[in-house]
């Protein structure tokens, strides 16, 4: 099993150089670092060949967003003769025997694409994303164990309906059956999640290794309405920025492609939606803690849905 983790960024040297650090302090020796710099001008590219000389650099130009940066190491990783590859956000920080679970994960489930728990960095023990699953009565997609104490975590390998392209481990054969990341539709956010529903439409299954754990930094991923209040402005930059899950066009181009019928995904998009501004307006009005409260018991009620 040859694994090639691949990592796109684009003008965020001092992220990017300690995502580098931690993973290869973690990694183990016969894996691949594929690094993708889409044309910064902060010198990223300088410092990564200096610094980490042992990873590959692939030079970019910023019309390289998150989809195509990820497909241009795949083609890399394949001229390497990699098995796997492990798509590695350079906003992580490895934590040791990250790739070991991951590795034994993908012995065990051959057929299965494998992620990683996410916890925050500021709060490493405090899990955000452990898996997430189909709602019954609509297609949207709720987190396992959000904003839980990871020792509360179960061991083992959990299947699961989603899971996200942070630290995820493919198999190569993956990418021959479904195809690349669209590049077309899904140029930045969603990709991931439309890849690996693709994936599932193949024969393939999806899990999480409970006890493989990456640390991420969650003011550096993407835009989103969950941990801090939003102007008119980032409100206005959430519905068109290419960074944002609730792109307005992505958004509805996903729930689309993948809808179980016409009736959820009218549903699922006015729900989204109507979700989204009463979450802004709450966040503003009520403290906190409250907030928080309120949240975990509606992730509550998703489970028993």
């Amino acid at each position: 099993m040859t694994t090639a983790v691949v990592i796109p960024t684009f003008n965020r040297r001092a992220t990017v150089l300690a995502g580098l650090k931690s993973l290869f302090e973690a990694i183990p020796a016969d894996h691949h670092v594929i690094v993708v710099e889409s044309g910064s001008s902060d010198g990223t590219a300088e410092s990564i060949r200096s610094q980490f000389s042992h990873a590959v650099l692939i030079q970019g130009d910023s019309s390289m967003w998150w989809s195509a940066a990820i497909n241009l190491s795949i083609s890399k990783a394949r001229e390497l003769g990699c098995s796997h590859i492990v798509t590695y956000n350079d906003d992580n920080i490895a934590t040791p025997g990250l790739f070991t679970a991951l590795a034994d994960a993908a012995r065990l489930y051959p057929d299965s694409i494998i992620s990683a728990v996410c916890c925050y960095l500021d709060r490493p023990d405090t899990v955000f994303f452990a898996g997430r699953m189909r709602a019954k009565y609509s297609d949207r997609f709720y987190y396992l164990n959000h904003d839980t104490p990871l020792a509360g975590l179960d061991k083992g390998i959990r299947e699961v309906n989603l899971l996200h392209g942070m630290c995820t481990l493919f198999p190569m054969i993956v990418f021959d059956a479904v195809g690349l990341f669209d590049e077309s539709a899904f140029p930045q956010v969603l990709a991931d999640d439309d890849l690996l529903l693709r994936a599932v439409q193949g024969g393939y299954r999806l899990r999480v290794a409970l006890g493989a754990v990456v640390l991420n930094d969650r003011n550096k991923t993407g835009i989103n309405p969950y941990d801090r209040r939003l102007g008119p402005a980032t409100v206005l930059n959430l519905l068109v920025s290419r960074k944002s899950t609730f792109q307005i066009t992505a958004r509805a181009r996903f729930l689309w492609f993948h809808r179980r019928s016409l009736f959820f995904f009218c549903k699922t998009w006015l729900c989204d939606y109507s979700r989204l501004f009463i979450l802004i307006l709450a966040r503003w009005a009520l403290p906190a803690e409250t907030f928080k409260r309120l949240g975990k018991k509606h992730a509550q009620r998703l489970h028993r849905l």
